[in-house]
């Protein structure tokens, strides 16, 4: 009895080995094929970062960079990789961007030492591969967040968007004269990082003319890394669109 399969079980399967292939078909054919995953140092400092390559790369042929910083914890070689893999990359593929996240060696992104390290595997990795300076990205994830919040706010000229994920602002973040594009993720539900000082300062930044956009999602606590990604992939055309202007 355990061995054999009836002919309605047997269509259930077939109907699920279907949707797979077609969901995979179809990811195909929106430029969504799966990039390659590298782990690497810097030659200068011995820094650790995972790169992702999109399918297709050539060189001579400009993309985006994405510079990604991962949220807190025990850094461990690598710890950046699931960051990548699992929120960023996904959630951003369609910008069909070169994306590195490093390992914060320093305690915690808004150390001087680690925004020295950040521009330099920015400035690296645009001496590798072919990269087109106009848009390049800084995102990250809560401590991440508040970093990207930090680094982009003094770095305009080496960055020219930020996609930020349930971060706490600086207290200055809403006196900077914001001149590049910024897109902000935020949860209502977030037990750690509130989201009212967030939607102070994205206030004060509204006040001034620049151009940011403040997203509030519903539902998800501060460690629902995963409710991320649907908004990150809805972030691109924004990104995209601002890049143009």
């Amino acid at each position: 009895m355990g061995s054999m399969m009836t002919s309605s079980g047997a269509a259930v399967i077939a109907g699920v080995i279907l949707t797979v292939v077609l969901t995979a078909v179809s990811g195909r054919a929106r430029g969504e094929e799966p990039p390659v995953i590298r782990e690497e140092t810097l030659p200068n400092n011995g820094g650790r970062y995972t790169i992702s390559i999109p399918k297709g790369y050539a060189s001579g042929k400009p993309v985006p960079l994405v510079v990604a910083l991962h949220y807190g914890g025990t850094v461990t070689p690598y710890f950046s990789r699931p960051f990548l893999t699992e929120l960023i990359e996904p959630g951003l593929r369609t910008l069909g961007a070169i994306i590195v996240a490093p390992d914060c060696r320093h305690g915690r992104w808004t150390s001087p030492e680690a925004e020295t390290s950040v521009l330099a595997l920015r400035d690296y990795v645009q001496s590798l591969w072919t990269i087109d300076p106009r848009r390049t990205l800084i995102t990250g994830y809560s401590m991440g967040g508040t970093g990207a919040w930090t680094i982009a706010s003094r770095h305009q000229d080496r960055f020219t968007a930020a996609l930020i994920l349930a971060g706490r602002p600086q207290e200055d973040s809403g006196a900077v004269p914001w001149r590049i594009p910024v897109y902000v993720i935020h949860s209502r539900n977030d037990e750690v990082m509130p989201v009212k000082p967030t939607a102070d300062v994205v206030g004060l930044i509204q006040e001034q003319g620049a151009r940011i956009k403040l997203v509030v999602i519903d539902g998800a606590s501060h460690y629902d890394v995963g409710a991320f990604t649907r908004h990150l992939h809805e972030a691109v055309p924004w990104i995209q669109r601002a890049w143009k202007r």
